[in-house]
């Protein structure tokens, strides 16, 4: 395996002015660059990463865990943050690893990737899809390891996070949709377990309160587009659908149209239909999909900015940061 010697000799440079060149350095006359980086290329030299990190103690590398789910991992949402992530973090510099994970059992899991982080290979960790006590999060503390959660983790003191105001993007959802003049409504969540899930129920329930609104109903488990479909079309087989539903997860809410347009119902005219997320694909369904904005982008930066600050020892890290939101009407309520 050739060395850094090895492409400064072949260079006819020196060692120095080979680490400038592989560090990006501006220090660098452009011709003589270009002289290292053929010889890089046609050598097919890669740096010693290991090496590198331990000679600066930093790996520059941030492992994302991510609930599996119950086997069934993560949808386009998920994908799109983790994409916004990946982008930004090249930006600043930083790897990005992926590790499934789990909130309760990571522990006796050994495909978690707790291990880089306690082995030094990783700087620092962003945690996804956090219950109220996760495992995770202690085992985080408890090893002083750099780390932002994904979500409301304000019972937790020590830890960072970034997220959606959930309380009042499931307020706003059945506001919204009590306005419109639904006055049957049922709200399909994920599992029960995650706080996004318990915020938002909490938040509908309040605008169902305000408003003296009776009927209606919260479904947990709705973890999949498969179980939507089978959910709503149940509900329309016992005669039991009702005016609205509110789905945490635009892509859940695919599985709604199908079952209310496979039994010849029409959205919104016989049931209206409300989604959080505002993926892309919304809009291209027809008729195209109310939904409550999450912006991938800020998301990603902020988590991003808030854990490479932490790693980097910057002082006075704020704590917490709620995300900005909208309702997009469309075509659906």
């Amino acid at each position: 395996m050739l060395s850094m010697k090895d492409i400064a000799k072949l260079s006819g440079v020196s060692l120095k002015t080979v680490s400038r060149v592989l560090n990006n350095s501006d220090k660098v006359k452009e011709e003589t660059r270009q002289k290292v980086l053929d010889v890089v290329h046609k050598e097919g030299y890669r740096p010693n990463i290991i090496a590198k990190s331990l000679k600066e103690q930093k790996t520059r590398t941030i492992i994302i865990f991510i609930d599996r789910h119950h086997g069934e991992y993560w949808g386009i949402w998920h994908t799109m943050i983790i994409t916004a992530f990946m982008r930004i973090a090249k930006e600043m510099d930083y790897k990005v690893l992926i590790s499934p994970s789990s909130a309760s059992d990571h522990m006796t899991d050994q495909t978690d990737g707790f291990s880089f982080l306690t082995s030094g290979l990783a700087d620092g960790a962003i945690l996804m899809d956090n219950i109220l006590e996760d495992q995770r999060i202690d085992f985080l503390i408890k090893n002083n390891i750099p780390h932002v959660v994904l979500g409301n983790c304000s019972n937790y003191t020590k830890t960072h996070w970034v997220d959606l105001n959930n309380y009042n993007a499931g307020y706003m959802g059945g506001e919204y949709l009590i306005n419109k003049n639904y006055r049957s409504l049922v709200f399909l969540l994920g599992d029960s377990s995650f706080k996004v899930s318990q915020e938002r129920a909490r938040g509908f329930m309040e605008a169902m309160k305000e408003a003296d609104i009776s009927d209606y109903r919260i479904e947990y488990g709705i973890s999949s587009t498969k179980k939507a479909y089978e959910r709503v079309l149940q509900d329309i087989e016992n005669n039991a659908q009702p005016s609205a539903y509110f789905v945490s997860g635009d892509e859940r809410a695919l599985g709604v149209y199908r079952a209310v347009q496979e039994k010849g119902l029409r959205i919104p005219e016989d049931v209206a239909v409300l989604g959080i997320d505002n993926i892309q694909h919304g809009q291209y369904l027809y008729p195209s999909l109310s939904s409550i904005n999450q912006p991938i982008d800020i998301f990603a930066s902020q988590v991003i900015t808030m854990l490479i600050k932490i790693i980097e020892g910057v002082e006075d890290v704020e704590g917490s940061v709620l995300i900005p939101y909208n309702l997009v009407e469309r075509e659906s309520t």
